[in-house]
């Protein structure tokens, strides 16, 4: 990588970091193990750049837009995004769990994580790459951020506005992700995580039902299993005492 390149991509997080500012938007740590940058670069062939939204109408749940810039092999710079729904308390919660009652290979996942989507889901449901944003001169900055913005003012905008309170979640919680391969089973991070917000919240009820319906189906996504369901319901026994008191009648 040049340092040319470099100057684009620098120049792209200046400019989306900008834009981003007037939709209350800042930049902000990345979660988890995420990394801001190749390590060991002096010229990274990849930069993320993180912006948190404001103060939403639930404050333990943060709307969050990753910015995802590649260089390609011919010098050109790609940019990408993806909006995710954050919540650091659902993180805390998820570190007390025993793994068996997460999801299988859960530990790959960003734990803060209540759902996630690319842009490109957006515009190209079967090959969202095809989204990617592609220049190489600093002359096409202002484009390239405003292609973005584009998606962020659009699509993205109403995609957090169906997750900004839990009761939109909590409705969405028993449904396929979108995007996902599996149209026939509940996201079953997304689930967990809506689960562990209620009770965080005081619906204890709105928890136990979702619950006693996941507890009762009889096929589950490829990352869950009736024993790990089983494990989740112990494990927030244990953890919740409302929770443990409306399970004993439930």
């Amino acid at each position: 990588m040049t340092s040319s390149t470099d100057q684009v991509m620098k120049l792209i997080i200046t400019r989306l970091s900008e834009s981003l500012a007037a939709e209350r938007f800042l930049p902000c740590d990345p979660p988890g193990d995420k990394l801001e940058s190749q390590p060991g670069k002096r010229y990274p062939r990849w930069r993320n750049a993180w912006f948190a939204g404001g103060a939403g109408a639930d404050p333990q749940m943060t709307p969050t837009i990753q910015a995802h810039l590649l260089r390609s092999r011919s010098g050109s710079v790609g940019l990408s995004g993806w909006a995710w729904i954050l919540s650091d308390a659902v993180a805390r919660v998820r570190a007390e769990l025993p793994n068996e009652a997460l999801e299988n290979a859960a530990e790959s996942l960003v734990p803060s994580s209540l759902e996630s989507v690319p842009f490109g889901h957006f515009h190209h449901p079967q090959n969202v790459g095809l989204a990617t944003i592609w220049i190489t001169l600093e002359s096409d900055v202002d484009y390239c951020v405003g292609r973005f913005m584009d998606s962020v003012l659009g699509p993205v905008r109403q995609w957090f506005s169906q997750r900004a309170t839990l009761t939109d979640l909590l409705a969405l919680a028993p449904t396929p992700a979108p995007g996902s391969l599996d149209q026939s089973n509940p996201d079953s991070v997304r689930l967990r995580d809506v689960v562990i917000v209620a009770l965080l919240r005081g619906r204890t009820e709105e928890a136990v039902s979702l619950m006693r319906w996941y507890r009762g189906r009889d096929q589950f996504d490829a990352w869950d299993s009736p024993d790990r369901v089983a494990a989740f319901d112990a494990a927030l026994i244990d953890r919740f005492p409302d929770y443990a008191g409306a399970r004993l009648v439930d």
